[in-house]
């Protein structure tokens, strides 16, 4: 490990001084590698990238490296995180039976329905694997310190928080992003809307209210975090073509209840049917994104 050790030293820079008189360091690296790969014994992470993992965590410790210190490590679990972080997939399996269930179990105690499990979990391993192409993936922050579970329990026990206050903000605001609608620019469009505004936004209303937690986030998903179909393939481990079929199917059934709701509440003749069916399609996409932000503006 002669070249692991100078390796180690190079990063810790003026910080490694007590390690580099350590004459164990060596056999402490080997032994500390060779836990690391147990569970991972085809080692898809080389040495040198476990290494410097290692230094990235004891230049992040408030104490000055030494022995006690690489021993605290959990170098297991940070040889999983840097597998994981690899998309290899032996560990993604060992993070499906091990780490999600641990997640699941911390939003549980948050909120226990299925629905809002699974949409968390959902979530959960989204932001620990995959990341948004502008934040990397959660999982690359792990510094070793303690069990990898456990820290995963802490992401999803925030993430499941944040959920539910998101949530009860869209319930109690939700009307208001509608009441801010602007009305379509197509003359004869606007006619209808005079008329019917607050009816379309009621049954719209009605209509977004049963669909399950799992299509709601969906939903924000695509339009409020952007996420295009590929990354929501990836998310929930389905084909690009899946996810597109999922929000169309989603969309049409939103704009046939809205559509429903609204000739059955006012009084429409057949000659006015084709231009609801207009009113309701271009209104949608300006609607979705209004209400599932709880009343923030649309930019």
């Amino acid at each position: 490990m002669t070249d692991q050790v100078q390796h180690l030293l190079g990063r810790l820079g003026e910080r490694g001084v007590t390690l580099a008189a350590d004459p164990l360091l060596g056999p402490q690296l080997e032994g500390l590698f060779d836990r690391a790969v147990g569970r991972l014994p085809h080692r898809p992470i080389t040495c040198d990238a476990m290494i410097d993992r290692i230094a990235d965590a004891l230049l992040g410790a408030d104490e000055p490296p030494d022995r006690e210190a690489l021993a605290r490590l959990n170098a297991p679990d940070l040889y999983l995180a840097l597998a994981l972080a690899a998309k290899d997939e032996r560990a993604l399996e060992i993070a499906d039976a091990e780490l999600m269930p641990a997640a699941r179990q911390s939003i549980g105690r948050i909120d226990a329905s299925s629905s809002f499990v699974d949409e968390v979990s959902q979530r959960v391993r989204e932001r620990l694997l995959v990341g948004d192409g502008v934040i990397p993936p959660a999982i690359a922050q792990y510094r070793g310190t303690g069990p990898l579970a456990r820290w995963v329990r802490v992401i999803a026990s925030r993430m499941a928080l944040d959920l539910k206050r998101a949530d009860s903000r869209l319930d109690d605001e939700g009307d208001d992003a509608l009441a801010q609608m602007p009305a379509p620019s197509d003359p004869e469009l606007e006619d209808i809307w005079r008329t019917c505004a607050e009816e379309y936004k009621a049954a719209l209303a009605e209509a977004f209210a049963s669909l399950s937690k799992r299509e709601r986030n969906l939903l924000r998903q695509r339009y409020l975090d952007d996420l295009n179909i590929d990354t929501l393939g990836r998310i929930y481990r389905v084909s690009p073509s899946t996810t597109f079929r999922w929000l169309r199917q989603i969309e049409e059934r939103l704009a046939s209840a809205t559509r429903i709701a609204l000739m059955a509440k006012l009084a429409i003749s057949e000659s006015q049917v084709h231009s609801m069916e207009r009113l309701v399609a271009s209104q949608l996409q300006l609607s979705l994104p209004r209400m599932l932000r709880g009343g923030d503006e649309v930019g």
